[in-house]
């Protein structure tokens, strides 16, 4: 008998029904022992009227996965885990899997778990907890045709090392009157090894060719133009399945965009096909489409204004505005900006894995790049107002660009894990991940803000041109809330990550608070600088302020009058500095030679060889003539230019 037995568990693998076969053999060869009389089936037949008994009718598509696919498995091999520990302590019997079955049919999932299934076979052991109705059904005493499918199930992943996910049937039995699915897994090993599944329901699934008898024929509805769903026929006793239709995305039908069921079709007497949104398409009928066009066209202009001022900001990169905010780092964050637009573009995709990968990469890369070179840009003031010195320290432009090149390759190694992790669905409307990927990204984000907040905060008494810090710091703020709604949004349960008016909101909001607080300055006060520039030097130096019939001078202008004499009188005072000053070498770069002697030797040097006669005499004259032909730019000083400019002078 045991030998008997042992064979058929060896060939359990190749088909599933050999251990249905196998589970009641072991049932006629050790009756079970007397049970609960809440573990009874019921035996109460409905009252309502319903079609005969039928086997149940399994489909040959996959169904739609939950949102939460890797809750669902890792609950069904927890499930799996636990009972095996049972059964290897010796402790595994139907009241503890039964205890066991309710408390998973009880986890925290989203749907939760409509049924769970427990088995050990070598102990006899088998229960089915459904949770609507409640009710528990012990294999031994019910392996009707209606519930083999759940047993089936379970097998299915006893020689599998991963989750098996069934294809969904529909059940004929009066309780569980439906569409039904699950997941199983199986964990331990050898007389220890115990399976559990997990189910779940839906009330409708695309139809399909196994569907066409008991729907009464193929249904009413063009497959390239519209989508239909099987939905169970509760009020019809002649018939165990009822069907709808309603058009596509971006199609677009007479009778309106709801749905329309199988018998209003057959009643009009035709089939449902649609028509594609185009230029003679009903406006009211695809509004939607115009809706998503328009924040498309909102996306794509959003990355058009970031190349035009990338490219201004690379023309004008040696204006004074431009060259002291490190051009390159302003680069980085027009290309930040520009990542982010595509990140809500790349919401239309069709295929939904790319969309789930593309938005999620360009997103975070872009996010990285532009806020990580303001913060960065923030680190830079701060070390200049800490290093008040003569030779103080500043980073310079490569610096940074390694800093954020380091924080981007970090990014991508996340956003890989990311892609390895993700789950994309194919029906191009649900998420592509865990809540858990989002919750983690987000507080990446807020923390790097926070970090920039930081900065900006130690550097509040830094006297910054342009009132750089603060536009900086409010960008920050700004970018700091529109995340922290976003979470708030997803923790609600909005979802808006799976949202194209989300999507777009959100880079509206981020780029645009980059461009707006980090950009705009800048090119204002550059082409206003310009603008005083050209004012002041079309009125000329002997025209002046204050001529008759001229208005008042405005304190720009006044300003900028000011700076241009305090320029000239700085270069005249720098040349008389400069003017026969022995600490100061002739030679260009301001090397100085070794064996120079210092001011009072060289000056007494050059006064007792003018007293001389001969040819020494000479030769020193003609030292001090050829340094006196030389001019003071030669000098260290003048290498170095004029400690202040003019916009006017530093325009490109």
């Amino acid at each position: 008998m045991r030998a008997r037995l042992a064979a058929r568990w060896a060939r359990a693998w190749a088909w599933a029904c050999a251990w249905t076969v196998a589970w009641c053999a072991c049932a006629a060869a050790a009756p079970a022992e007397p049970r609960a009389p809440q573990l009874a089936v019921p035996a109460a037949a409905p009252a309502a009227p319903s079609p005969p008994a039928c086997d149940p009718l399994l489909l040959k598509n996959t169904p739609p996965m939950p949102t939460n696919l890797r809750e669902h498995e890792a609950a069904a091999v927890h499930t799996a885990r636990a009972l095996a520990e049972l059964v290897e302590q010796g402790a595994a019997d139907e009241t503890r899997a039964a205890a066991l079955a309710r408390a998973t049919a009880r986890a925290p999932l989203s749907p939760p778990p409509a049924a769970v299934a427990l088995g050990a076979p070598q102990l006899h052991l088998g229960v089915l907890f459904i949770a609507e109705p409640p009710r528990l059904i012990v294999f031994q005493q019910n392996n009707s045709i209606t519930l083999r499918q759940f047993w089936r199930t379970l097998a299915s992943a006893w020689n599998a090392s991963a989750v098996v996910w069934s294809n969904a049937w529909f059940s004929c039995d009066d309780y569980d009157w439906g569409w039904w699915g699950g997941a199983a897994a199986a964990r331990g090993a050898g007389p220890a090894r115990a399976a559990a599944a997990i189910f779940r329901r839906w009330t409708a699934l695309p139809c399909e060719d196994t569907m066409h008898e008991w729907l009464g024929g193929p249904p009413l509805c063009d497959a390239g133009t519209t989508d239909c769903e099987a939905y169970p026929a509760l009020s019809s006793a002649d018939r165990r399945l009822e069907y709808r239709c309603k058009c596509r995305v971006e199609h677009w039908h007479a009778g309106g965009g709801g749905w329309l069921s199988g018998r209003a079709l057959a009643a009009g007497g035709g089939a449902l096909a649609c028509t594609a949104c185009g230029a003679a398409s009903d406006a009211a009928a695809c509004v939607a489409d115009v809706y998503r066009a328009a924040l498309l066209a909102a996306n794509l202009a959003g990355m058009l204004i970031c190349l035009v001022i990338g490219l201004i900001i690379f023309r004008k990169r040696k204006c004074k505005a431009v060259a002291m905010g490190m051009w390159t780092v302003l680069e980085v964050v027009l290309l930040g900006a520009l990542l982010m637009y595509a990140s809500a573009a790349s919401q239309y995709m069709s295929v939904a894995q790319w969309r789930c990968v593309a938005g999620a990469w360009l997103r975070e890369l872009g996010f990285v790049a532009c806020y990580g070179s303001v913060v960065l840009r923030l680190w830079v003031l701060l070390a200049e107002f800490r290093t008040r010195k003569a030779h103080r320290w500043t980073p310079r432009d490569s610096e940074v660009l390694r800093v954020v090149g380091a924080m981007i390759s970090g990014a991508a190694c996340y956003l890989a894990a990311f892609t390895a992790m993700a789950v994309c669905d194919d029906d191009g409307g649900e998420s592509c991940a865990r809540a858990a990927w989002h919750h983690v990204t987000a507080a990446a984000e807020l923390l790097l803000l926070a970090a920039g907040a930081r900065i900006a905060y130690a550097a509040r008494n830094a006297n910054v041109p342009f009132q750089e810090r603060g536009w900086l710091a409010a960008a920050l703020c700004c970018e700091g809330a529109c995340g922290a709604a976003w979470r708030l949004a997803a923790l609600a349960g909005a979802a808006p990550e799976r949202a194209p008016l989300a999507a777009t909101a959100r880079a509206q909001l981020s780029s645009g608070a980059a461009l707006a607080c980090v950009l705009a300055p800048r090119l204002w006060h550059g082409y206003r600088a310009r603008s005083l520039a050209q004012e002041v030097s079309r009125r000329g130096p002997a025209e002046g302020f204050g001529v008759e019939g001229e208005e008042e001078p405005t304190s720009e202008e006044v300003r900028a009058e000011l700076k241009r004499l305090y320029v000239q009188l700085e270069i005249l005072r720098n040349k008389t500095l400069r003017r026969d000053n022995p600490h100061i070498s002739k030679r260009r770069g301001g090397r100085k030679p070794p064996h120079r002697r210092f001011s009072l030797q060289a000056l007494q040097a050059r006064r007792g060889a003018k007293g001389k006669s001969g040819g020494s005499a000479s030769v020193v004259e003609a030292s001090e003539a050829g340094d006196v032909s030389r001019t003071p730019e030669d000098s260290v000083c003048s290498a170095e230019g004029p400690s202040h400019y003019t916009d006017g002078d530093t325009q490109a």
